[in-house]
């Protein structure tokens, strides 16, 4: 009967001890699936920022970042705790398969006292881990922002009564400029906002009409997302996205090849039951305007780019006429 593993010894009543090399095979997957939780992480930010060639310029400094290490850390030790406290409820339910029947109300009771805990650690790994991946879209969000920041503030909107050539209104209401830039920082941390029935729709309605005549010309339906979320996350990553952008280092006016830093700060929406009120207890949480028992995490990020400075424009020439 030894050879046969996590069954029990007739002869003596008592349950055969697993091999050696299968309790290290199953430590070995549970360090794994710690290990992993951070790599799917950033797999699920590339994914919701849409990638492409421009992380080389952001993720570094990301995944460096003070936030997503310290909720990296906290992922894996809770990815840990609920690993040890999965194998302690496999091995109760492994005894209790060998217990008489007198001695199962011992094994319930064991069974009863370890199942809120590793749900409540589940709750946890989830919460942290869409904290984890939300570090990483305000830092996406602060490059987003400096990359609008530098092509639109040589802007020149003078023309149409507005800004100068790199010239900044400081009054975030009266900056067609700034306005820019706030939106594409929002615009980066829309796949990870809020989208709950609370949270009111946006006044963009040509946000939800353009994608439909998008999935019309390519003669797709139109996901049921767009209608029921779409509005509701912009409304949420407009209304809780906050970009401060530094001054010029001389005068009113940013020089050419001057470096344009934008610093983002945004209000994470913690989604997790039970556990958002944790993470908003021991961090720097609020309570949200959308709801009762609603949270969130206020998120910062800063970016730094090289402003382009130069006009946007061609000037146009005159000729004279052929004699």
């Amino acid at each position: 009967m030894a050879g046969n593993v996590g069954q029990s010894d007739r002869s003596t009543g008592q349950k055969t001890a697993p091999p050696v090399s299968t309790r290290w095979g199953w430590l070995l997957i549970a360090v794994c699936f710690v290990l992993l939780i951070p790599v799917f992480g950033v797999a699920a930010c590339l994914w919701a920022t849409g990638g492409g060639s421009s992380a080389g310029q952001w993720l570094p400094h990301a995944l460096g970042s003070r936030g997503f290490i310290k909720y990296a850390l906290i992922t894996m030790a809770l990815g840990a705790a609920l690993c040890v406290a999965c194998h302690m409820l496999w091995r109760i339910g492994a005894r209790a398969r060998v217990r008489r029947r007198s001695e199962e109300g011992g094994a319930i009771v064991e069974f009863a006292l370890v199942l809120p805990f590793a749900m409540s650690l589940l709750l946890l790994l989830a919460q942290s881990s869409f904290l984890m991946v939300g570090h990483l879209c305000v830092q996406y969000s602060a490059y987003c922002a400096a990359r609008t920041a530098i092509v639109a503030i040589p802007d020149d909107l003078a023309r149409f009564g507005g800004e100068a050539q790199n010239y900044v209104n400081p009054n975030p209401d009266s900056s067609a400029k700034q306005r820019r830039i706030l939106r594409s920082a929002a615009w980066a941390v829309m796949p990870v906002s809020c989208s709950t029935g609370d949270q009111q729709k946006s006044d963009l309605p040509e946000l939800v009409g353009g994608l439909e005549e998008f999935f019309t010309a390519y003669g797709k339906e139109t996901p049921g997302w767009v209608k029921a979320n779409l509005e509701r996350k912009w409304r949420y990553a407009i209304d809780h996205t906050f970009v401060d952008l530094s001054p010029p280092l001389s005068g009113d006016l940013y020089g050419e090849a001057e470096d344009v830093q934008v610093s983002v700060r945004h209000t994470f929406y913690l989604s997790v039951p039970v556990a958002r009120t944790v993470f908003a207890a021991l961090d720097d949480g609020v309570e949200l305007d959308i709801g009762i028992g609603e949270y969130g995490l206020i998120m910062r990020a800063t970016c730094s780019l090289t402003n382009e400075g130069v006009q946007d424009y061609v000037d146009e020439e005159t000729f004279p006429q052929d004699q």
